[in-house]
């Protein structure tokens, strides 16, 4: 459920960012589009004054009209595009300023148009620095650039940003998806498995009840155990397994379930079969739960099926040379209980601890790398939980977190 939030929840931020990137873009083109079109009409306006003023047949006073005309487009632009401006003599001394920065200090006397207002004057070093100063009789015109210009700087790195989350979303959701579908196969060949052993369990299960009509000599008369009911053991433990794999398809229905009984009887399970599966060292198993350790909402069948394959795990790295395995409970954490499988074996490598849980990924020479992907699927996807290894001086950490059932709940 968690990774399946993470896709969706990708996919709408991808979508909603990719949407408002568009939007932003088509705003932005059209806020462009327009300021070029009134810039073009003023040029053409001055233009055509320029044009008619040195026609040569227009009067003094009609050539001042024309100019007049000029003057006042130029000083409506200046003023819509807030163009920053200081007129100051030929020796530098500002007589007046027009579009401010907004954060412009002023001085002493509170006038922006100081002649003897060090900040103007540095100001105007700024200006001149950009471009040079426009020199008429008598004065100078320092300019700046309009306001929205030091916004336009900013534009191309806004697109790189939202070009790099969205590219980096889509990678991400392309690898969640590509995972998603690794999952699907494996869960479909699950339920498959499930299907095909079916039959022959079904034909085992007739033939022990056939045996067990027929009389047969005690284990003790023989000097060994008896078939028939280590072959019924055998073909519940298929059946087991089978739920398991037929389980691990959909999600399950959720109970009420005691993960310490769950973990005393994988315990027994395993120690019967420790000196064969240990080899040499001496392995110990040990629960440490409360009696009273409350319940969880959870399926029986996997989460025994998860916590297996934890403690095979870590038989398998404890077989050389043996060592403790201990299953604990760590308490409560918000809606969540808290429980850890821990081994002193000698850890999982560095190089492998961030992607453990991943298909394919393993410590074991011969292994496959399903286990702990089929664990963490169990945990978080099955039951809304959460596992992660934890850093550890020596051995492997597990901390997994399951629902706690809460009285008068009902299960899902």
């Amino acid at each position: 459920m968690i990774r399946l939030w993470n896709r969706r929840g990708g996919a709408l931020l991808l979508a909603v960012l990719s949407t408002g990137v568009l939007v932003w873009s088509a705003i932005f083109s059209r806020q462009q589009a327009e300021e070029r079109r009134l810039d073009a009409a003023v040029l053409g306006q001055l233009t055509a004054i320029s044009i008619a003023a040195a026609a040569g047949n227009l009067t003094i006073e009609e050539q001042n009209e024309l100019w007049n005309q000029a003057s006042q487009q130029v000083g409506a632009q200046v003023r819509r595009l807030r163009i920053p401006i200081v007129i100051t003599d030929t020796l530098g001394n500002p007589s007046s300023s027009a579009h401010l920065p907004d954060d412009f200090p002023l001085g002493p006397t509170g006038d922006p148009d100081d002649p003897d207002d060090e900040a103007l004057r540095e100001f105007v070093v700024e200006l001149d620095a950009l471009r040079p100063p426009f020199e008429a009789p008598g004065l100078q015109v320092h300019f700046g650039d309009p306001e929205f210009t030091s916004r336009l700087r900013l534009v191309p790195w806004l697109q790189a940003a939202s070009l790099v989350v969205i590219l980096g979303s889509g990678g991400w959701l392309l690898f969640l998806s590509f995972r998603s579908e690794r999952e699907r196969i494996w869960s479909a060949m699950a339920r498959e498995s499930a299907h095909q052993m079916g039959t022959p369990l079904s034909s085992l299960v007739g033939w022990l009840e056939v045996l067990e009509d027929r009389p047969r000599p005690r284990g003790s008369e023989v000097g060994q155990p008896d078939l028939i009911d280590e072959m019924a053991a055998d073909v519940t433990r298929l059946q087991k397994v089978s739920r398991r794999f037929e389980l691990i398809g959909h999600k399950p229905k959720l109970e009420p379930m005691s993960v310490r009984a769950t973990a005393i009887q994988l315990r027994q399970y395993f120690e019967a079969r420790l000196p064969t599966l240990s080899r040499t060292g001496k392995i110990e198993i040990a629960v440490e739960m409360e009696p009273e350790s409350p319940e969880v909402l959870g399926n029986p069948t996997l989460l025994e099926w998860a916590f297996e394959n934890l403690i095979r795990n870590a038989i398998d790295a404890l077989a050389p040379d043996g060592g403790r395995i201990v299953i604990s409970h760590l308490g409560p954490s918000g809606k969540r209980s808290v429980f850890r499988v821990l081994d002193t074996g000698p850890g999982i490598p560095p190089a492998l601890r961030d992607k453990i849980f991943n298909i394919g990924v393993t410590t074991k020479k011969h292994g496959w790398g399903v286990g702990l992907s089929l664990t963490r699927r169990i945990i978080e996807d099955m039951h809304d939980g959460s596992i992660r290894l934890e850093d550890t001086g020596r051995g492997a950490s597990f901390r997994i977190e399951l629902p706690r059932h809460r009285p008068g709940k009902r299960g899902t």
